[in-house]
């Protein structure tokens, strides 16, 4: 069976292909594009002479078994717009069916546009959820924005220029107060990074022509967060008391006055632990 190479291509500086990458698009004979205009500048610049086949959103079933009977008898790599293929991307299936006739997925990590914006935020948490795009209905939209309000850890998304101001005024709706990161054209001529709450955001964008792609990155509820984190340091005392034989009377005593909790409340979890 042949490899099908996963390569990860620039976001936007075409300096930042990986020497892999580079190396593998330069070998290869076929390579599978979302759009052949965007890949055939990056191929010449590595001075790549594969042939190109599209395939995006819009291809058909028939699509999916030429570039899989090319496959019997050729390695391919598959490349996306920007940033890595299968996420956010069409080339999740083909990637799904090669698999299910035995070809050897390789993956050629490089550039991501998620991984960028998060290291240059200032959002500090050991983890994130990645959602892609919100839904483009305006009720799906805001209900997924309230679910994201609801979290405690921070939340990447995409965001195209043409639903970014709505997207924006909805989190100001559901969430004003919120932390939010916008990197627009990352990597770009044109990058743009701003920190803010969704009223400064709208503020800067409002009035401008949007034009590019966006990342946004909502921090968590910091307040919930804390709570969470409280509640299960109160439960850990009163397990660790409970299983000394401590009262539940002493018990509650001792952590309502180390843990702004009444002791009433202490008491009540004391009793509702195993």
């Amino acid at each position: 069976m042949s490899n099908l190479y996963i390569v990860a291509t620039p976001i936007g500086n075409l300096d930042d292909i990986t020497l892999r990458a580079k190396k593998i698009l330069q070998n290869v004979e076929i390579i599978i594009a979302e759009n052949t205009y965007n890949s055939k500048k990056l191929l010449k610049k590595i001075n790549s002479n594969a042939r190109i086949i599209q395939y995006n959103d819009h291809s058909k079933k028939k699509d999916i078994e030429y570039i899989l009977d090319i496959l019997n008898n050729n390695d391919i790599a598959l490349i996306t717009d920007a940033g890595t293929p299968g996420v956010c991307d069409p080339g999740a299936l083909i990637v799904k069916i090669s698999k299910k006739y035995n070809h050897k997925i390789i993956p050629i990590p490089g550039p991501s546009s998620i991984v960028a914006a998060f290291s240059v935020s200032g959002i500090s948490s050991n983890e994130f959820q990645f959602i892609g795009f919100l839904p483009k209905k305006q009720k799906a939209r805001q209900d997924k924005i309230l679910e994201i309000k609801n979290s405690t850890i921070p939340t990447v998304m995409f965001e195209s220029p043409h639903r970014f101001n709505q997207t924006i005024i909805d989190i100001e709706k559901i969430m004003p107060n919120r932390e939010i990161f916008i990197a627009k054209e990352i990597t770009k001529i044109f990058e743009t990074l701003i920190h803010g709450n969704a009223e400064k955001i709208q503020s800067i964008f409002s009035k401008e022509n949007i034009k590019g792609e966006f990342v946004i990155i909502i921090n968590g509820d910091k307040k919930k967060k804390n709570n969470t984190t409280k509640n299960n340091d109160i439960e850990k005392i009163l397990k660790t008391m409970k299983r000394e034989n401590i009262s539940g009377k002493v018990a509650s005593k001792i952590v309502s006055e180390n843990f702004n909790i009444s002791k009433s409340s202490a008491y009540k979890l004391f009793l509702d632990l195993p």
